[in-house]
């Protein structure tokens, strides 16, 4: 989505109906272009007759769903396709996961945004990206629209901003990650104004990005996001922010350090100081969302800083994170574990050849094997690649310094978990 062409309507003076459909046509026909352009220069990726006639066979199926109903989420199964196809864990019974269906089917834009988030990532045949295109155009179109008549402060319209700020962080497309960032500062606002707090969903989510932050691959969190939050719903927001800040902070003087420059004590008292708050958070075990950030963020300190004393055992830690995020009561995507710094943490302090450990390489893993069978080559790799380029310390712990031009992306993450994590 970098090249793509976006309207902000933003204090615009306002068009008449049918001038604001021939702009909303061009620059739709202008990103098709783009993006048609762009596939016919990419090399083609080889594609089996019999996965190309079962992906074909799937793309006709929830096409002609979605064009037979102006309101697929009618019915369960219908709403349940949906679900399946974007790679998001199927219904239960659970009633938060009910609850969450739910929510998506209240929003038809957040419909059509995650259905452009799934079919982007589902299949790299030419069928599937144009049908990927369509939908982010019509859940742009209905953003624009929403924003147009001030009706932004629903919770499946926070959704549908978050969805759209994710597809962009999947894509390696930061400026419009910075735009839908921007788009849910704004969106925070209006509801503030009016009253309404945030869904603990919403917390639930960013609190697991807080690793990701740290290493400078969020896929929601942002400064500015935590700030625009309400004072009832963002207390333990701030807490791990907190936190986090200090942990940054750390960091740097650790870098210091190392080249000669800084006072080890310091970091000493600075490592114990957050080690404290992170076992004063993690005694918050009523919501696993927090307490898996918790150890997370102590199993960070730890690596960063191995503390003097033998008091904290990393491999029991490590397990706990295991047993508390496969306990998440809504289950994060495919996408999102992908992308998770919490598990790349794991499985960097897991004991070497442990069943943990290959829990955590499993759970990284998942999607791009799925999405190798779908057709894919190295490409979903290259999502877990950009992840840990992103920052010096994870490419320390994988002892991949010097290495930013070997290989590529696919060959960096291949690096990470066929070597470094399998053979350590």
């Amino acid at each position: 989505m970098d090249n793509l062409v976006f309207l902000n309507t933003t204090n615009a003076p306002a068009l008449s109906p049918e001038a604001t459909k021939r702009m909303r046509g061009h620059i739709t026909k202008s990103n098709f272009a783009k993006r048609r352009q762009r596939l016919a220069e990419k090399p083609t990726t080889k594609v089996t007759k019999r996965s190309k006639k079962t992906s074909n066979k799937r793309l006709k199926e929830i096409t002609e769903l979605v064009v037979s109903s102006s309101d697929p989420t009618q019915t369960n199964h219908d709403l349940q396709l949906l679900i399946l196809l974007t790679c998001l864990n199927p219904p239960t019974a659970s009633p938060s996961e009910a609850e969450w269906v739910s929510l998506f089917a209240s929003e038809r834009a957040l419909i059509d945004a995650t259905m452009a988030v799934g079919m982007r990532h589902w299949s790299p045949q030419q069928e599937w990206q144009i049908q990927a295109d369509a939908c982010s155009s019509k859940a742009l179109t209905s953003i624009i629209q929403r924003i147009s008549w001030r009706q932004t402060y629903s919770d499946g319209f926070l959704l549908t901003i978050m969805t759209m700020a994710f597809g962009a962080r999947l894509g390696g497309a930061s400026s419009a990650w910075d735009v839908h960032v921007d788009g849910l500062v704004q969106i925070l606002g209006d509801r503030r104004v009016r009253g309404i707090g945030e869904p603990g969903w919403f917390c639930d989510i960013l609190v697991l990005d807080a690793a990701n932050y740290i290493f400078n691959f969020p896929r929601f969190w942002h400064r500015r996001v935590i700030d625009a939050i309400s004072d009832s719903g963002g207390a333990r927001l701030r807490h791990v922010a907190e936190i986090c800040g200090g942990i940054i902070t750390l960091r740097q003087s650790i870098n210091l350090y190392h080249e000669g420059h800084f006072d080890p004590q310091f970091i000493k008292d600075e490592s114990a100081r957050l080690r404290a708050k992170t076992q004063k958070l993690r005694r918050s075990k009523k919501n696993k969302y927090l307490y898996s950030t918790a150890l997370s963020l102590e199993l960070i300190l730890y690596l960063l800083w191995p503390p003097a004393s033998q008091s904290i055992d990393i491999h029991t830690l490590t397990k706990e994170l295991q047993r508390t995020a496969s306990q998440f009561p809504k289950m994060p995507c495919p996408y999102m574990d992908l992308t998770s710094c919490q598990f790349i943490i794991g499985a960097v302090a897991a004991a070497s050849g442990s069943s943990t450990r290959a829990w955590f390489v499993d759970k990284l893993t998942s999607a791009a094997r799925a999405m190798q069978d779908r057709g894919w080559g190295d490409e979903p790799y290259e999502i877990l690649g950009r992840m840990v380029r992103a920052d010096d310390s994870l490419m320390g712990w994988f002892g991949m310094e010097g290495t930013e031009n070997d290989g590529g992306y696919g060959d960096v993450s291949r690096r990470i978990l066929g070597v470094h994590l399998d053979e350590a």
